[in-house]
């Protein structure tokens, strides 16, 4: 293995795969990516909703709404350019209460600012396109859809690879080391000491802690878990259903995959460590919550998997994603709080990055 590169990438995530794609396609450096488990993408960029979703959600001039709008079009524009499977399947936020459709106007105001196609329909109208869907009203979104996030990333990394990009899976980052030249790296788990004129630290759910090695003023991060369950009462959803959203997440909706599946989740939980263990004990509020959003009766669901978000906290706030350069450290970027829309987000995520370093 060569002991220098122009760039690491920490975290072979959607975003890091990303990133190294774009640098792969539009620099000359050599550039490895680390990873310190056995294959990309196993934490959250795979145990997520796989909604591509429209951007209508965050204020307007958020990273989170740029780069989830923009983003939105550039999965499209990948998936139809490599022959990658995906459904437009479209989004339906419901309302039943005269409080929730007071939401959904809020709601369609923030995708006119933020430029996303939505409108207000009947219930009528709205079981025209869904017919188990549950309100009396609801806010259509035509943009949003779902993919294989699995098949993105490894399209993500054999493009890296035909480039000549070095990716290493498991090769776990201990620590960092600010030298004249750049960056020294050394691992838990290999003798090996690598340096680097930059590194890019999208290392998802330890991004802050690889951050805080080398700064004064420590990123705090807060973990939050969500779980899905999966049912057979019901079958052939035409559309996304999700209800009114509340501060901490976009709230139990109804999920469907590219096999025809129907599932419901996520759930938002704190936790105080990374495991992903499934835990039925949220039961009856799924089925509760389930049974607001569809007509049908549904009785029986399982637990199928989870999934945990990192989000960023600053004086008590749940905030945006940080994308940046690091002003005490050149050439050291992080990450940091990538949650959701990160998924839709990660090719706009890898060319702002890929912006911020030409800038420099």
């Amino acid at each position: 293995m060569k002991n220098n590169f122009q760039y690491i990438v920490v975290g072979a995530g959607i975003v890091g795969l990303a990133i190294s794609e774009i640098l792969s396609r539009k620099s000359n450096g050599n550039i490895l990516v680390i990873d310190k488990e056995k294959k990309f993408g196993l934490h959250t960029s795979s145990r997520n909703s796989e909604v591509v979703h429209s951007g209508f959600y965050y204020p307007k001039d958020s990273l989170k709404s740029k780069l989830c709008v923009k983003g939105n079009k550039m999965m499209y524009e990948f998936c139809d350019k490599y022959n990658i499977p995906y459904k437009k399947c479209g989004k339906l936020i419901v309302a039943n209460t005269k409080e929730e459709i007071s939401v959904l106007d809020d709601i369609l105001l923030s995708s006119y600012k933020n430029g996303v196609e939505a409108q207000i329909i009947s219930k009528k109208d709205s079981l025209k396109i869904e017919p188990n869907v549950r309100c009396k009203k609801s806010l259509w979104v035509p943009s949003t859809g779902i993919v294989d996030s699995h098949l993105v990333m490894s399209k993500l990394e054999n493009l890296s690879l035909s480039r000549d990009v070095s990716i290493l899976y498991n090769l776990e980052l201990d620590s960092i080391q600010k030298i004249d030249s750049g960056y020294s790296i050394d691992f838990v788990n290999d003798d090996s000491i690598i340096t680097t004129d930059c590194i890019i630290n999208c290392a998802g759910l330890w991004a802050h802690e690889i951050a805080n090695q080398l700064l004064e003023n420590k990123y705090e991060v807060e973990y939050y878990k969500g779980d899905y369950f999966k049912t057979s009462d019901i079958k052939n959803i035409n559309s996304l259903i999700y209800p009114v959203p509340n501060n901490l997440s976009l709230g139990i909706h109804v999920v469907i995959n590219l096999n025809g599946e129907v599932l419901f989740g996520p759930n938002v939980y704190k936790i105080d460590s990374v495991s992903y263990q499934n835990d039925s004990r949220y039961k009856e509020t799924f089925l509760k919550e389930a049974n607001k959003l569809l007509v049908n009766n549904i009785k029986d669901i399982y637990i199928d998997y989870s999934g945990i978000r990192p989000k960023i906290k600053y004086d008590g706030r749940l905030n945006d994603f940080i994308i940046k350069e690091e002003k005490t450290l050149k050439n050291f970027y992080n990450l940091i709080g990538i949650d959701s829309p990160g998924l839709t987000s990660s090719l706009a995520i890898a060319e702002y990055v890929y912006g911020l370093i030409q800038i420099d």
